[in-house]
């Protein structure tokens, strides 16, 4: 619109000025024809073309003064223009701005008390059309005024905002936030009105009045005993119920400390629950012992949350409830339950109770540890680890028969346990079971090493009768040897033969001779013994084997190291047994062999408050163990190779060995990586060496 304007003022300009021109040519042309049939009666075309200098300079000056003319009023006429675009532009701008103004406007004629204008707001808020409203008089819509009594016109009223009321098209009452002033519009003053529904304001602010007037009534009606605190422990406000249960009266108890009406055990502690609840808690429920106002003991639940008001007010909430009845009845049960619990569960087995859907409904105290407190468990759950009933169950037969069952049964952990079901019918009529579950890993653990005691002497037997078989004719062939050795020269090839024949035999004669101590150990006593000569035997009798499995072997021993205070033969068996577990576990993970597939052995000796002790670490890099099995694999009968490879009684053995020693047995593992088997063992190192 603004650059339409524009181009119409400027061609408009130039109009004028070429107004100009044709005034100045038509005065030459009119000049050159006065002087040619006036004056000298010459050619017209020669006076046009050809005037005298006299003539020239006056027909010039007419034409600049015609011109200048022209321009002067072509100027005027132009600013003017210009003058009255700028103000309908402005006037548009104005009435832009009042049509997009969020606010509903109105213009009322000071002088008609007609509207003169009414923005797009203006009309939805009235319900009508701008038409219909430019015209009325202002009062049958912006107010509830007859005529003439304006309360800003007539009688001088602040047109700051304020809420007042404007009537509808169709007759109802719009609560407005409303302000007025007086502005000049098309010359005459007009009072401008601007308006903004507050009626859904409105309707919150009475649902606020009601919804406050819902919490009082429900505050002073509820069951339970309320009280209001501030941040200084000032009561604001108690219900009916609290006066009931503290004995002081509403009146008196508003305005005092909390902890001075209805004071508790928990009041000027760290535990207070104002402290707790300001510092961040959301909410909190507590079992409270409270104290009256004539000295009696009230147990309470007690449930606080964070209380804000509208006024700023920050406390807390508290509802009492009275359970000093409930926890009187609850104790009673508690003293029959432990009467009877100490009569018929005093001794240091497992119960329990299960009905005929396999629920444990009670549990004793070592039962429980067992579960971890799992309330309303499956017996096949927790016992065989089974998502269903198991497959042959003695519980049920129990239900079937009406007698005791009892069976043994072994766990994966590698413990041992007997379970007896006695049969018998509670007081609500149903089936159920008394289970007793006695743990009796340690008597079958007790059994199996006398089994394996019995196994070892045979073993012990057998290798002395071996050793003593093969001794003769190892002696022998290195006699043989020998004799060879003294009728041949050092360089002859029958010479280094003999020699390493009489090598190898004696090598022979050193497992034999390892054998024959390990078949006496049965008896030994503890004596000093250098931990160099343990390993020098064991691995007499373990290097080929090592070497066959294609092992390294790294042994790291301090030279330096005292001798330790053991029976030799038994601390043979505790390295050997790990030995074997390692070479199993590498030739597991590196059947083909491999640079990791080493074992590595280091000695030292630390002192601790116990004494000096010898350190072995064995280290291993195969299977290694799984982290749920590490405590596992110690117990008797738990073994981690497959069946027919392990007794599971070689580690359960050897730790009992180095423990009855004095010492300490070790595992740290990590699955898939390694193992390390640490064994200390006693000295009498007094701190001095040799």
């Amino acid at each position: 619109m603004q650059v339409r304007r524009e181009n119409k003022t400027k061609g408009f300009y130039n109009h004028l000025v070429w107004v100009g021109v044709v005034f100045a040519i038509l005065y030459w042309l009119i000049e050159s024809a006065v002087h040619s049939h006036f004056f000298d009666g010459g050619p017209f075309l020669s006076h046009i073309l050809h005037p005298d200098g006299h003539e020239l300079w006056m027909r010039l000056i007419v034409p600049a003064l015609l011109i200048s003319f022209s321009l002067y009023c072509q100027n005027v006429i132009n600013t003017k223009r210009r003058t009255e675009l700028t103000l309908i532009e402005r006037e548009e701008d104005t009435l832009r701005i009042l049509e997009n103004n969020p606010a509903a406007i109105i213009l009322v004629d000071c002088d008609s008390r007609q509207i003169a204008y009414a923005n797009f707001n203006a009309t939805h808020l009235i319900g009508s059309t701008s038409d219909m409203l430019i015209g009325q008089q202002c009062h049958k819509f912006l107010c509830r005024s007859e005529k003439d009594k304006c309360p800003i016109l007539d009688f001088g009223w602040s047109s700051n905002t304020s809420e007042r009321e404007i009537n509808s098209a169709d007759g109802k009452v719009v609560p407005v936030l409303k302000n007025a002033t007086v502005i000049n519009y098309k010359g005459k003053p007009h009072l401008l009105e601007a308006f903004f529904d507050i009626t859904l304001q409105k309707e919150m602010q009475q649902a606020l009045l009601r919804a406050h007037a819902e919490l009082h009534q429900i505050f002073h009606t509820a069951t339970v005993g309320m009280r209001l605190i501030d941040v200084d422990f000032n009561i604001l406000k108690v219900n009916q119920e609290f006066s009931k249960l503290s004995g002081v009266a509403v009146e008196d108890a508003v305005g005092k400390k909390c902890f001075d009406v209805l004071g508790g055990n928990l009041c000027h502690t760290d535990n207070c629950s104002l402290r707790r609840i300001l510092e961040g808690k959301k909410l909190l429920d507590l079992e409270v012992v409270k104290t009256r106002s004539d000295g009696s003991r009230l147990i309470c639940n007690l449930k606080i949350t964070r209380f804000e008001g509208a006024d700023g007010t920050i406390g807390v909430v508290e509802a009492f409830n009275d359970i000093t009845q409930i926890k009187r009845i609850q104790d009673e049960l508690q003293l029959e339950r432990d009467r009877l619990h100490r009569i018929l569960f005093h001794q240091f087995e497992s119960v329990g109770i299960i009905n005929d859907q396999y629920i444990m409904e009670y549990q004793n105290e070592m039962l429980e540890k067992f579960t971890r407190g799992k309330e309303l468990c499956r017996c096949y759950e927790v016992f065989r680890y089974r998502d269903e009933p198991c497959d042959d169950c003695h519980m049920h037969q129990a239900f079937l028969s009406e007698n005791i069952q009892r069976f043994d049964f072994d766990t994966d952990s590698g413990s041992s346990y007997q379970h007896t079901y006695t049969p018998f019918v509670d007081n609500d009529g149903q089936k159920k079971v008394l289970l007793s579950r006695r743990d009796i890993t340690e008597t079958k653990s007790s059994v199996a090493s006398a089994l394996s005691s019995e196994r070892l002497a045979a073993l012990g037997e057998l290798a002395a009768g071996v050793a003593h078989e093969i001794n003769n004719p190892i002696n022998g062939i290195i006699n043989y040897a020998q004799i060879l050795v003294n009728k041949t020269t050092a360089g002859d090839q029958l010479n280094g033969i003999a020699r390493r024949i009489i090598g190898e035999g004696d090598r022979i004669a050193a497992i034999v001779a390892s054998l024959l101590s390990f078949a006496r150990h049965q008896n030994e006593n503890r004596s000093l013994v250098d931990i160099k000569d343990l390993f020098q035997e064991l691995f007499a009798l373990t290097g080929a084997q090592l070497k066959k499995d294609g092992i390294t072997v790294s042994v790291q021993i301090d030279e330096k190291l005292p001798p330790v205070w053991v029976a030799a033969q038994e601390i043979e068996r505790v390295f050997l047994n790990i030995i074997n577990n390692s070479r199993y576990a590498l030739s597991e993970k590196f059947p083909d062999g491999g640079d990791m597939k080493k074992l590595n052995i280091d000695t030292d000796m630390i002192t601790t408050e116990e004494g000096v002790f010898v350190r072995t670490c064995f280290t291993d890099y195969g299977t290694g163990i799984p982290a749920g099995l590490i405590e596992k694999v110690v117990n008797p009968f738990f073994s981690t190779k497959p069946k027919g490879k392990g007794t599971g009684l070689g580690l359960s053995i050897s730790r009992r060995i180095v423990e009855t020693h004095g010492g300490r047995f070790a595992i740290v593992s990590r699955a898939g990586e390694y193992t390390r088997v640490t064994v200390e063992l006693p000295t009498r190192y007094d701190g001095g060496l040799n």
